[in-house]
């Protein structure tokens, strides 16, 4: 059995099919890559796997547990975490902060309540842990707000890997950046493979072929095709309908 499967999945809206019988696999260890093009229903159906909408039909499993009914903060628990296309940290406060919440929030209350959080010493542990997982030892003073944009987008990766998911969903990682940010992105993303597997929405084709194991195609709410980039650059519809003279590239 793969390590997440979304089986069946639709969802209405009034008399539009937004997703129409998605099936879905990821597997342990794997990178998979959603694309297709706009109005294609791949933020429909993230919204689905991660419980922002309820699905009209269908089954969303993860590691041989049925989440379909479950609410977003409940997956979460079950090993599914999620970076949305805005990022959503603490402005006001520093990286650290952001970094020592999301891994309390992980680990439960210490019950030590006169002991600033920075006493504790396997909360600070793991938030300097992710720190440098993610390039962000040199900034832990400053507050998230006045990071750069691909400084906020790592720290909000940061923050979804406190919950050390078995299943990461990436919505756009790469939207907004310049490209020695979205370099910086590719690699870190890359190196992650090892400890979660990846659902990854971008638009960046770039990325999508230089970090994807397989690729699924969303299109008019239906999966197109599955395989890996070879597959895909040479499919004929795909190149119709989404990557045109890319595919030759």
């Amino acid at each position: 059995m793969s390590l997440f499967m979304a089986v069946g999945l639709v969802k209405r809206f009034g008399g539009l099919l937004a997703t129409d019988h998605v099936d879905l696999a990821v597997e342990q260890g794997e990178i998979h890559a959603l694309i297709g093009p706009n109005g294609a229903g791949k933020s429909t159906l993230v919204n689905l796997i991660s419980g922002l909408l309820p699905a009209d039909a269908g089954r969303i499993v993860l590691d041989g547990v049925d989440l379909t009914g479950l609410a977003p903060h409940q997956r979460v628990r079950h090993g599914l975490a999620r970076c949305f296309q805005i990022t959503s940290v603490f402005r006001n406060d520093p990286v650290r902060d952001n970094l020592l919440l999301a891994v309390q929030a992980q680990a439960g209350s210490s019950f030590h309540c006169l002991r600033r959080r920075e006493a504790e010493t396997a909360l600070m542990d793991a938030a300097l842990a992710l720190a440098d997982k993610t390039g962000l030892a040199e900034v832990l003073d400053r507050p998230a707000g006045v990071l750069p944009h691909g400084m906020q987008k790592r720290l909000d990766l940061a923050l979804a890997l406190a919950a050390r998911p078995r299943l990461l969903l990436l919505d756009e990682p790469m939207a907004g950046m310049g490209p020695e940010d979205s370099l910086q992105m590719i690699e870190l993303i890359g190196r992650l493979r090892s400890e979660t597997a990846i659902l990854l929405i971008e638009h960046d084709m770039d990325a999508v072929f230089r970090l994807a194991d397989r690729i699924s195609v969303l299109v008019y709410g239906r999966v197109l095709t599955s395989g890996d980039a070879a597959h895909v650059k040479g499919h004929a519809e795909v190149q119709s309908v989404y990557l045109g003279t890319e595919a030759h590239a």
